[in-house]
């Protein structure tokens, strides 16, 4: 998949083959817009006799540069979705570059000419332009009936979205986030040095922190699988602050990687966050501490079947 960046591009042209799009925010890559993907991926064989070259892709806007609300995926994280669900493009585009683009201008200017758009898939919530002045039935009438609008999805009465799958992970809810993500919810970081108290405790854990504008799950124990070199591991692992024996109010991520003997320390580690162990509890020793790790494990060990 190739990935164009509109504010740093070198051709006129984003694309350079007639294109069908999904256009959206794409602030967290859930079923929802998955239904979008498949769409444009639908559109591709129908639209190959009149464009034999015709390719497919997403646009979408940076979030960082006009949400505020925590990301879902880091862009590195949302292109590696895009790819795996079979897209040739993704167009990331600058929204302050944009803002003040008519409803007419976005349509003719940045879909239609730079990006070779000949059919566009949104969710019928899709506003663009000024003041958010279009709607997904003004990108269907702007492209001359060459768009499809796709229905929203509902999850218990409750509509998909990225605003939802935050709280459903603010709340610990991971399970049901990663429904709706279809993929597990993760955090890939380096691993950074800690005060080696799980060594000292005989049980050796890595420690990361999330990337600033990354979601950070509700504190708690989680199970967990990570991917360090290429190898899947499973985990259990500890978001939060540590009350035991940390008196920091910055969250950490910490994993007790189970038959795990190597050295990571300044290696990315994936880590995907599977199921909800419990609540991060202070003990009074760290007796009480290990005996409560070693059942996190013993636990974690039976989710996953080990």
């Amino acid at each position: 998949m190739k990935f164009i960046n509109l504010k740093t591009r070198t051709e006129e042209n984003a694309i350079l083959f007639p294109s069908v799009l999904c256009v959206g925010n794409f602030d967290g890559v859930h079923i929802g817009h998955r239904q979008l993907v498949e769409e444009v991926r639908k559109q591709v064989p129908a639209l190959k006799k009149a464009y034999p070259n015709i390719v497919s892709g997403a646009w979408f806007f940076d979030s960082t540069s006009y949400k505020h609300a925590p990301e879902i995926y880091t862009l590195d994280e949302k292109l590696d979705a895009f790819e795996s669900l079979g897209l040739d493009y993704a167009v990331i585009a600058d929204f302050d570059e944009m803002k003040y683009m008519s409803p007419e201008e976005f349509v003719a200017q940045i879909l239609r000419k730079e990006c070779q758009c000949v059919f566009a898939v949104c969710g019928e919530n899709f506003r663009f332009g000024s003041k958010a002045a279009g709607s997904a039935s003004d990108l269907a009438r702007l492209m001359q009936g060459n768009a499809d609008i796709v229905t929203l999805l509902t999850d218990e009465e409750k509509i998909v979205s990225s605003t939802y799958i935050r709280e459903l992970l603010s709340n610990g809810d991971i399970e049901n986030a990663n429904r709706l993500l279809d993929s597990r919810y993760s955090l890939t970081a380096p691993i950074v040095h800690g005060k080696a108290l799980g060594r000292t405790l005989g049980l050796p854990t890595i420690n990361q922190f999330s990337e600033d504008k990354k979601l950070i799950l509700k504190s708690g124990i989680y199970c967990t699988v990570c991917t360090i070199d290429g190898q899947k591991f499973y985990g259990v692992t500890n978001v939060g602050i540590r009350p035991t024996v940390n008196d920091s109010e910055k969250k950490n991520i910490e994993t007790h990687i189970i038959d795990y003997s190597g050295d990571c320390y300044g290696k990315l580690v994936k880590v995907e966050f599977v199921s909800r162990l419990r609540d991060e509890i202070k003990f009074t020793s760290l007796d009480e501490l290990k005996s409560q790790i070693l059942s996190d494990i013993s636990n974690t060990k039976k989710y996953f079947k080990i």
